[in-house]
């Protein structure tokens, strides 16, 4: 028993001696470093990338900003002179459209036509003095021709000179005063001084107002023939712009682009903002209300420019230029490079470069940039056809 019991145990070493050796030889035959089917697949693969084939060409130039429509003229209307308001018109409210010259208030006006009379008065009484005065320095001058003295008198208040003068003076003052006197009359009435709208009524029948800049405010008023806006560019837009910039035809848009309005440029300022540091350019649209949609004093817009044409651009999709300024480009032989660039101008989904320099032809632009990307690597591109091929 005890001699077949270890035969037994000397068969199970043998077996187990000979299957060790059979795993040996099979390991030896192995590659060092094991692939996967996974691995294979990822050393035979290659990145697929969307491209765009673009040529360098002339573009005309757009320019966009943005800007506040206002109007050309507004004001905050005032009593120049002071007095309880005896009449106010109907059309003296907000949104209401005036004619200029049209009356808008009435002061009461006792007291200035008062004024005016007897400033007439005054007026009235200089003339009569100064007729008396001309006829006496008249018969002056006989007395003295009669005296027959080949002398000048000692004094020109022989000849009533100086009398006459003073005379003459006196109208002068009166009528002066009779003109300032009908001038704060006229003014009792206060009126719109230009084609306009109402934007804000600032008194009521009754009330009492103190004349001057100070005060006496009455409504404010805005003229809409005219609209303008103006918008701030920095120093490489304005390289952009044509010559001569007046009369350059200018579209404007809302925000959202659902509705457009044409414009033009009509001057430029000559300094920079002292907080921007930009240059102002002034865009006017004419008859803006009657514009379709209106425009509206208050209305943010976005402007938007035509240039002068720049030669040697390539026109790319605005998503193959990154955030920090890399557009990647695909040589012959697929692989990626990528260039640090500064766009021109942009368009409507699309940027606007200078041709980068040892660029392969055709010129290929990854459409879609990732984060896989990396300089050199070999990829599978793809050409998308549509706009700007």
């Amino acid at each position: 028993m005890r001699c077949r019991k270890w035969q037994r145990v000397w068969v199970f070493i043998g077996v187990a001696m000979l299957c060790s050796l059979v795993i040996l030889v099979a390991l030896s035959e192995q590659p060092d470093t094991p692939v996967t089917l996974q691995d294979q697949h990822r050393q035979t693969a290659v990145m697929p990338v969307s491209v765009r084939v673009v040529e360098p060409e002339s573009y005309p130039a757009i320019i966009k900003s943005f800007g506040e429509v206002v109007p050309q003229w507004q004001t905050t209307i005032r009593a120049e002179v002071g007095g309880s308001i005896r009449f106010l018109s109907d059309n003296l409210r907000v949104g209401n459209r005036v004619k200029q010259g049209e009356l808008l208030v009435q002061l009461e006006k006792s007291e200035f036509e008062m004024h005016v009379a007897e400033a007439k008065s005054r007026l009235a009484a200089a003339k009569v003095a100064l007729l008396t005065e001309q006829r006496e320095a008249k018969q002056a001058q006989k007395d003295w021709q009669h005296a027959n003295i080949n002398r000048q008198p000692d004094s020109p208040l022989v000849l009533r000179t100086p009398q006459l003068k003073a005379a003459e003076a006196d109208v002068k003052a009166a009528q002066s005063a009779l003109k300032r006197a009908e001038v704060l009359l006229h003014y009792t009435k206060v009126v719109a001084p230009f084609d306009g709208v109402i934007t804000q009524r600032k008194v009521s029948l009754g009330d009492t107002l103190n004349g001057g800049f100070n005060g006496g405010e009455v409504a404010t008023l805005y003229n809409l023939d005219v609209a303008e806006v103006a918008v701030q560019l920095d120093q490489s837009q304005w390289a952009l712009l044509p010559e001569p910039q007046a009369q350059q035809a200018v579209r404007l848009y809302t925000p959202q682009r659902d509705a457009q309005w044409p414009a033009e440029i009509v001057r430029k300022s000559f300094h920079l903002d002292s907080e921007s540091r930009l240059r102002t350019l002034f865009i006017r649209v004419q008859r803006p209300l009657a514009q379709t949609p209106a425009l509206l004093p208050g209305t943010f817009v976005e402007v938007e420019i035509v240039g002068r044409n720049i030669d040697n651009l390539i026109e790319i999709p605005e998503p193959a230029l990154t955030k920090q300024g890399m557009v990647w480009f695909v040589d012959n032989q697929n692989r990626l490079q990528p260039r640090r660039v500064k766009p021109v101008f942009y368009g409507e989904g699309v940027v606007y470069l200078h041709t980068p320099s040892g660029i392969d032809t055709p010129i290929r632009v990854a459409q879609s940039p990732n984060a896989r990307f990396v300089s050199g690597l070999s990829v599978s591109p793809k050409t998308i056809v549509g706009e700007g091929q």
